[in-house]
């Protein structure tokens, strides 16, 4: 019988706790990260739109990206344990040549232990004002910015910012257009020192 009310009482225990979790929008919430158990939510679900396979054909170049939403992944930093919302996924790049350069989709699948595993990683919702500027998004337009890792050469520091735009042919549905730009990158000795994706702009259709 104590062992019965034990149970009860913790399992009371863990669905107060749960249900005292504070919930964080992750636009513009303030203070990421600073609030021990609190839920950095994807409030707006601006990731949403950007969940599915997207593919970019120009000649012999093509560019896809597979994307998916995991939410209430659990993060730890300064000692601080808190959760929040990520798109992660996996891409494949051929360049101008027919020159197949990149191609991790097939790991899209794995059960990495930690979604950074993936080669597509992140979370940060940009306003238009952030890097890189967008002059003709409206004022209430969010974009995405993530992380994409080259596997051969994932010291380079490379970014990829994603924005909804409207299909030519489609009125119904959307594309995505994609920004690929770099950050400052530590280069190992003897390494080559440039992207094998190029910092360009790409218009993605939906598969």
């Amino acid at each position: 019988m104590k062992n019965i009310l034990y149970t009860i009482a913790l399992t009371f225990a863990f669905l107060s706790c749960k249900a005292q979790q504070p919930i964080v929008p992750l636009y513009f919430g303030g203070g990421y990260a600073s609030t021990e158990n609190a839920y950095y939510k994807d409030t707006n679900n601006d990731f949403n739109k950007f969940i599915g396979t997207w593919k970019h054909t120009n000649g012999n170049e093509e560019f896809t990206i597979i994307l998916k939403k995991k939410t209430l992944v659990s993060r730890t930093l300064n000692n601080i344990t808190y959760y929040t919302d990520y798109l992660y996924g996996e891409y494949k790049y051929v360049d101008a040549n027919g020159v197949e350069l990149v191609n991790t989709l097939s790991n899209i699948s794995s059960a990495f232990t930690s979604l950074s595993d993936y080669k597509i990683f992140g979370n940060r919702i940009l306003n238009k004002y952030y890097a890189p500027v967008c002059d003709d998004c409206t004022e209430d337009e969010r974009r995405v910015k993530l992380n994409l890792t080259d596997p051969v050469r994932s010291y380079i520091d490379i970014k990829i910012t994603l924005r909804t735009v409207p299909n030519a042919s489609n009125s119904n549905i959307n594309d995505i257009t994609l920004v690929v730009s770099e950050g400052y990158s530590i280069v190992p000795t003897g390494q080559p020192a440039d992207s094998r994706i190029p910092a360009n702009d790409f218009r993605l259709i939906k598969q």
